[in-house]
C-alpha cells in the first residue's frame, strides 16, 4: 500500500537548483566554476540557510566566496561575515581575492580583538563598506549579541521547556525525563539573572555590525552547545 501511494499520489518532491544561468560578476576570468558549484550557488542565493557538506577539496571556499559576490550585486546581502578557523584567516583572504582580484575585503586578525582595540575595530567593521569581514572564531565569539536579544532568546527557551514539562505530564512520561527538563529550566532562569550582574565590554552589540549574511566555515566545531 506505501508503495503504490508513494507511486500514484504522491507529489512532494525536494526542490532542486540549477546554476547554468548565474553570470559571476567580477569573477577571475582564468576560473570556472563547475557546474555542482553553481548548483551549491544557486542554493545559497534562493534556498535560505544552506549547509554545504561536501569533502575535502571540493571546492567550498570558491563557492563560498562567488555566492556573497552575487548576492551583493543582487542586492540579498550588504555585508557579509565568514567565520573561520583562526589558522586558516590569511588563506580565506587570499582564496577570496584570487577569485574576486577587486573585492573589498576586510580580515580581522587577532591583534585587532586585543582589548584595548576591539571597540575601535569593531566600529570600523560597522562603518565600512565592505564586501565581506573575514573573522577567526574565537574573535567572533568576543563579539556580544544585545542584552534584550540575549533576554528574549534564553526566555523562550524557557517557554519553550515549561511547555515540554507540561506535555511530559500528561502523558505520564518517565520521571527522570522531567526531572532533567526542571534543571534545566533552572539553569536558564539562573542564567538569565546573571546577564543583570555580568559586566559587559564596551564594544558595539552584532546587531549593529550591518552584517546580514554569516557564513561558518567548519560549522560541525559548534555542534551541541
Amino acid at each position: 500500500l506505501v508503495r503504490k501511494y508513494n507511486d500514484t499520489m504522491n507529489n512532494i518532491v525536494p526542490r532542486e537548483y540549477d546554476g547554468k544561468y548565474i553570470r559571476y560578476h567580477g569573477m577571475n576570468p582564468e576560473i570556472n566554476m563547475r557546474d555542482y558549484q553553481r548548483n551549491v550557488d544557486a542554493r545559497i542565493l534562493y534556498g535560505g540557510n544552506t549547509l554545504i557538506g561536501h569533502v575535502v577539496g571540493s571546492g567550498k571556499t570558491f563557492e563560498i566566496v562567488a555566492a556573497i559576490q552575487e548576492s551583493k550585486y543582487l542586492g540579498i546581502c550588504h555585508k557579509a561575515m565568514i567565520c573561520v578557523p583562526n589558522h586558516l584567516l590569511m588563506q580565506w583572504a587570499s582564496d577570496y581575492l584570487r577569485l574576486y582580484p577587486a573585492a573589498n575585503i576586510l580580515v580581522v586578525t587577532a591583534k585587532d580583538f586585543e582589548k584595548e582595540r576591539r571597540r575601535k575595530f569593531c566600529a570600523r567593521i560597522a562603518t565600512g563598506e565592505y564586501d565581506a569581514v573575514i573573522i577567526g572564531h574565537s574573535q567572533l565569539a568576543k563579539i556580544p549579541m544585545s542584552k534584550k536579544w540575549e533576554e528574549e532568546y534564553i526566555q523562550s527557551e524557557i517557554d519553550e521547556i515549561i511547555d515540554g514539562i507540561a506535555e511530559a505530564k500528561e502523558r505520564n512520561d518517565e520521571h527522570w525525563s522531567i526531572k532533567r527538563m526542571e534543571g534545566m529550566r533552572k539553569n536558564l532562569e539562573a542564567r538569565l539573572e546573571r546577564l543583570n550582574t555580568i559586566p559587559r565590554d564596551n564594544v558595539l552589540d552584532f546587531e549593529e555590525l550591518g552584517v546580514d549574511m554569516l557564513v561558518v566555515d567548519e560549522s560541525q566545531e559548534f555542534k551541541n552547545l
